[in-house]
C-alpha cells in the first residue's frame, strides 16, 4: 500500500525508495501553516517535524484536491498514531525537499536510530597490510646518474667586525616611503652582462611506455610521508580481449537520447552559452563606470563659416527640433563700436554634412539675444532683438537645404528658392538669406533689449486677463519675452478681430504688396505694423520701491498632449513634407467662449539683473476699484552676487530649477525646488573663472554641465561632491564659452554643444560615464532633495527658535536690569547657544551649504 502511494505523490521514484517513505512537495503557503518553513522552522541539523493527523485532515477537508496532501490521504487516514513524522530533504535524497514517515516503525527508526558499535572494535579488526620485498628493476642507476653531486670543494667566508664598533648607540634616520618600490629598501636582482652561459647540450630521459590512463580524487592526507611505487602496466591475453566486447551502438543512443532531447529544449527556451554573473541587473546600470572608461568630453565637429562668422560671438544655440545633425545659432558683432559691418546680425543654420558652409541664414533687423523654434511648427522662429523688438521667420520654403541632397531632388531645390539668390550664388552654392516675415513696431516692444523668449505650449493659450483656457487650434500661437526694462510682454501671432475690421481694404491691399518683397509665401505678413503685445506684466518691487530687471525666466515645463485628428501640423503634402498651417485664417477668439484650465500652473522663476531670483504668478490681480494689476511676487531672495544668466529646469523632476551667475569667488549655483520659498537647496561654489552657463544632463539627474569664461567644462554631480566638480576639462576653446546646449542623438550619440566669442560652435561626444545613469540615481536624487529640504526647515525652526530667545531675553532684561558684574543663568545658556550657532555656521561654510 506505501509503494502505490510514493509513486502516484511523486511520479519519478529515485532508485532505492524505501516503502514507508513518500517524498512531499509543500509549497511556501502550506510549510508556513504547518510551521515547516524550509531553512527557518526545519533545517539541515534539526530536519524533523511532528505533525498532527487531525491538522492535516483539516488541511484536506479545507482545501480539498488544492491541498499538497490529497495524494497520500488514504495513507493518512490509514494511520493508526496521532503524529506523522515530516523529515526535511536538504540533499534531496529521494528526489524532494520533504519526505513523509507513513509507518510507525520508521519513525521510531528516524527518530530513534540505532547505536553504532564502537570505533575501537572497528580499529582493531582492521589488518594493516605487510609490505612486500622490494625488487629492483634498475632504477638505482638512473637516480644515481640524476642525483646533483658536489663536484669541488665549498667556498668558506669569513665576515668581521672592528671591536671599536661593538656597544655602539644606534643611530636612526627618517627615509621617505616613495623613494624605493613598495617602501621597502631591497637589492633588486639584475642579468650582469659580463657572463653569458650558453646551454650547449643537455641529458634528458625519454622512455617509452604504453598508453596510460590516470585519475585523481580529492584526498585529504592525515600524515604526510615520502613514498614511491613502481608498477608495471597490466594487459589483458587474448583469451579476455575476445570475452570483453564493446557494447553496441544502440545500446549508447538509449543512453543519451534524453539528455541530448533535454539540452536542446533548454537551447531553444534560453541562451545557454549566456553568462549570467555579468548579466545580473540592467544593461548599464551595474556597471562601475568609475575609473574604466575615459571621462573625457571628445570633439566631434566644429563649426564655423568664415564668410559670416568672421568677428562674431555666439549668443544662443538650439539644436533643430525634427532634423538630426542640424544646429542653429544666433550671431552678433563682437565690437559694437565698428560702424562698418561686413555682414549684419544673422542667425545660422550649420548641418553635420557641412560645418564649414551654412545652410541657411537668417536675416537680423539688430542683435539677437535670444530666439526659440515654435513647438508646433519648426519652421516657425521667433527672436529677441537688442533694440526690443520681436521678429519671427517662416522658413518652411527653405527646409529642403537642411536635407542632404539627393539625386533626382536638385532641381525641385533650386527652383523654391531661385528667385532668393542671385547668379554668383547660384553658381557658388551659397546660402540663402531669408527676410524675416514679421516684426514688431518700436513703439509697442520694450525698451530694452529682449534676454530670453518663450513660447507656450499648444496645450492651452491665456486671455487678456493672463487666465490659461483650451486651445481648440493645436497650435502654438503666443509666446512671452522679457527684458531688463521691468516688463514681461505676451505676443499672439494671430490678427484681432479688432484690427482686421479696422485696416481700410485699398489700405490693406497696399499692406500686401509692400510684404510680398519680405520673402516667399510669408504667412506672417498681417502683423506688420500691428504686431503688439496683449498683456503687459510690470515687475514692481514693493520692497524697494522700484522696479525688477528680469534677464532670464522659465516656465513650468507642460506636456504637449495633442490630438492628431485636429492638428493642423500633422497633415502631410504629396511629396511628404509637413504642410504650414494659414496662420492669417486663424482669429483670436473671444474668452468668453472657451473652458478656463485650472490645473495650469501660471508661476514662473524669474533671474535679475542684480542676482534675485523671484516667483511669481502672471495671473492679474482685481483691487478693490476692479482694476487689473500685476500680482506681488510670491518669493524673493538675493542669493547671487549679480546678473542671473541661468535658469534651467531639471528634465527629470519638473520642480528642481538651477540657476547661475558669473562673479569671481563667489557662490553662483543654486538648485532650487518649486513650493520651498525659504531658499536653496543647494548652494555650490565655483570658484575657478567666470560661470557664464549651465545645463542639466538629459540622461542622468544628477548630472549638469557648467561653461566657464576660460574656456572650461565643469561636470557636477550632487550625489558624489556638492563642493566641487567631479570632473574639469580645460582648453574646450580658446575664447569664452557663451552658451552650452546638451542634446540626445540617439542612445549612444550624446552631445554637448557649445558656443564662444570666437564664432564657433563646437560639439563635443560625452563619454559614457556622464550619460549612463547608475542603479536608481532618480531614486536617489529624490531622496537627497527630500533630505536638502529637511535640513533647511531645520535650521529656519532653529533660527526663529534663538530669535524668540533673544527678543524674550531682551524683553527681560528691560524689565528686571540685573547687577553690574553678575550675569543670569539665562544669559550663560544665550551665550552657549550663540558659540554653538557660530560654530554651526562655520562648518556649513567649509562644506559649502551656506554663501
Amino acid at each position: 500500500m506505501p509503494s502505490k502511494a510514493s509513486s502516484a505523490s511523486t511520479g519519478d521514484d529515485g532508485p532505492g525508495l524505501p516503502e514507508d517513505i513518500v517524498p512531499m512537495v509543500l509549497t511556501s503557503a502550506t510549510q508556513q501553516h504547518f510551521g515547516c518553513i524550509a531553512d527557518e522552522d526545519v533545517t539541515g541539523e534539526n530536519p524533523y517535524k511532528l505533525l498532527k493527523k487531525d491538522d492535516i485532515l483539516e488541511d484536506m477537508k479545507t482545501k480539498a484536491a488544492v491541498s499538497d496532501f490529497s495524494p497520500v490521504k488514504q495513507i493518512i487516514l490509514d494511520y493508526p498514531e496521532d503524529e506523522l513524522l515530516l523529515v526535511f530533504d536538504r540533499d534531496f535524497t529521494y528526489g524532494q525537499l520533504f519526505y513523509l514517515v507513513v509507518t510507525p516503525e520508521a519513525k521510531e527508526r528516524i527518530l530513534n536510530p540505532p547505536q553504532s558499535e564502537p570505533e575501537e572494535d572497528l580499529v582493531d579488526e582492521i589488518k594493516t597490510p605487510e609490505p612486500k620485498d622490494w625488487i629492483s628493476l634498475g632504477s638505482e642507476k638512473e637516480i644515481d646518474e640524476e642525483s646533483v653531486k658536489e663536484t669541488r670543494g665549498k667556498l668558506m667566508y669569513k665576515f668581521s667586525r672592528a671591536r671599536r664598533d661593538f656597544g655602539m648607540p644606534v643611530s636612526l634616520l627618517d627615509r621617505n616611503v616613495a623613494d624605493t618600490k613598495d617602501g621597502i629598501v631591497e637589492c633588486v636582482s639584475y642579468p650582469d652582462r659580463r657572463f653569458n652561459i650558453k646551454v650547449l647540450q643537455r641529458d634528458c630521459a625519454v622512455q617509452a611506455i604504453p598508453i596510460l590512463q590516470s585519475s585523481s580524487a580529492q584526498t585529504q592526507w592525515k600524515y604526510m610521508r615520502n613514498s614511491c611505487t613502481q608498477y608495471t602496466p597490466g594487459e589483458l591475453g587474448k583469451n579476455e580481449e575476445e570475452n570483453t566486447a564493446p557494447p553496441s551502438l544502440n545500446d549508447f543512443y538509449d543512453a543519451v537520447t534524453d539528455r541530448v532531447l533535454h539540452a536542446l529544449q533548454q537551447e531553444e527556451i534560453m541562451n545557454v552559452f549566456k553568462d549570467d554573473w555579468m548579466a545580473l541587473g540592467t544593461e548599464y546600470e551595474d556597471i562601475d563606470w568609475a575609473g574604466k572608461v575615459s571621462a573625457i568630453l571628445m570633439l566631434n565637429q566644429a563649426f564655423s563659416d568664415p564668410n559670416c562668422s568672421q568677428d562674431k560671438e555666439i549668443i544662443c544655440i538650439h539644436w533643430h527640433p525634427t532634423i538630426q545633425g542640424v544646429i542653429v545659432a544666433a550671431m552678433a558683432e563682437k565690437k559694437r563700436q565698428q560702424l562698418i559691418r561686413s555682414t549684419g546680425p544673422l542667425i545660422v543654420f550649420y548641418s553635420f554634412s557641412d560645418p564649414t558652409h551654412a545652410k541657411i541664414l537668417l536675416e537680423c533687423p539688430d542683435d539677437i539675444l535670444a530666439f526659440e523654434f515654435c513647438p508646433s511648427d519648426p519652421n516657425v522662429i521667433v527672436g529677441g532683438c537688442v533694440n526690443g523688438q520681436v521678429v519671427l521667420w517662416e522658413i518652411s520654403a527653405y527646409a529642403s537645404h537642411l536635407h542632404p541632397v539627393q539625386h533626382g531632388h536638385h532641381h525641385k531645390q533650386e527652383s523654391v528658392t531661385g528667385d532668393m539668390l542671385g547668379p554668383e550664388d547660384k553658381k557658388h552654392g551659397k546660402a540663402p538669406l531669408v527676410r524675416y516675415s514679421a516684426m514688431s513696431g518700436v513703439e509697442n516692444s520694450h525698451t530694452a533689449p529682449i534676454t530670453d523668449v518663450h513660447w507656450l505650449p499648444q496645450t492651452f493659450q491665456v486671455t487678456a486677463q493672463g487666465i490659461p483656457v483650451e486651445n481648440k487650434s493645436n497650435i502654438s500661437l503666443q509666446l512671452i519675452t522679457c527684458s531688463p526694462d521691468s516688463t514681461l510682454m505676451f505676443w499672439d501671432v494671430r490678427m484681432p478681430k479688432q484690427a482686421r475690421q479696422a485696416i481700410p481694404e485699398k489700405k490693406q491691399n497696399d499692406l500686401e504688396s509692400q510684404m510680398a518683397n519680405y520673402s516667399v509665401n510669408n504667412p506672417f505678413k498681417y502683423l506688420e505694423r500691428i504686431w503688439k503685445p496683449f498683456i503687459t506684466v510690470p515687475l514692481v518691487n514693493m520692497e524697494r520701491n522700484g522696479d525688477y530687471t528680469p534677464i532670464r525666466f522659465n516656465l513650468y515645463p507642460f506636456t504637449n498632449n495633442i490630438n492628431n485628428s485636429n492638428t493642423t501640423i500633422s497633415e502631410s503634402g504629396g511629396d511628404g513634407s509637413a504642410v504650414t498651417p494659414d496662420y492669417s485664417q486663424l482669429q483670436i477668439p473671444s474668452g468668453k467662449d472657451l473652458t478656463p484650465l485650472q490645473d495650469i500652473n501660471t508661476k514662473i522663476y524669474i533671474g535679475t539683473q542684480d542676482g534675485e531670483i523671484v516667483y511669481t504668478d502672471w495671473k492679474m490681480e482685481k483691487n478693490d476699484l476692479d482694476q487689473l494689476l500685476s500680482p506681488k511676487p510670491l518669493h524673493l531672495i538675493k542669493i547671487h552676487p549679480c546678473l542671473v544668466n541661468t535658469i534651467e529646469r531639471s528634465p527629470f523632476f519638473k520642480d528642481i530649477v538651477l540657476t547661475g551667475t558669473s562673479l569671481f569667488g563667489s557662490c553662483n549655483i543654486a538648485i532650487w525646488k518649486e513650493g520651498v520659498l525659504d531658499g536653496p537647496l543647494f548652494l555650490l561654489p565655483s570658484l575657478e573663472g567666470l560661470c557664464t552657463s549651465a545645463c542639466w544632463s538629459l540622461t542622468r539627474p544628477a548630472v549638469f554641465f557648467v561653461g566657464k569664461g576660460d574656456g572650461k567644462i565643469e561636470v557636477w554631480n550632487i550625489l558624489e561632491k556638492t563642493g566641487e566638480a567631479v570632473h574639469v576639462q580645460e582648453h574646450m576653446t580658446n575664447g569664452k564659452i557663451t552658451c552650452i546646449k546638451a542634446w540626445t542623438v540617439s542612445s549612444k550619440q550624446h552631445f554637448l554643444t557649445l558656443g564662444d566669442d570666437l564664432g564657433i560652435v563646437r560639439v563635443f561626444q560625452i563619454p559614457p560615464v556622464f550619460y549612463i545613469a547608475s542603479r536608481n540615481e532618480k531614486l536617489n536624487v529624490g531622496k537627497c532633495i527630500d533630505q536638502q529640504q529637511e535640513r533647511l526647515n531645520d535650521l529656519l525652526r532653529r533660527k526663529e527658535v534663538w530669535q524668540n530667545q533673544t527678543q524674550a531675553a531682551e524683553e527681560q532684561n528691560k524689565a528686571e536690569p540685573e547687577k553690574p558684574g553678575t550675569p543670569t543663568e539665562d544669559q550663560d545658556e544665550m551665550k552657549e547657544y550663540e558659540n554653538f550657532l557660530v560654530l554651526e555656521e562655520s562648518i556649513l561654510k567649509s562644506m559649502g551649504l551656506t554663501p
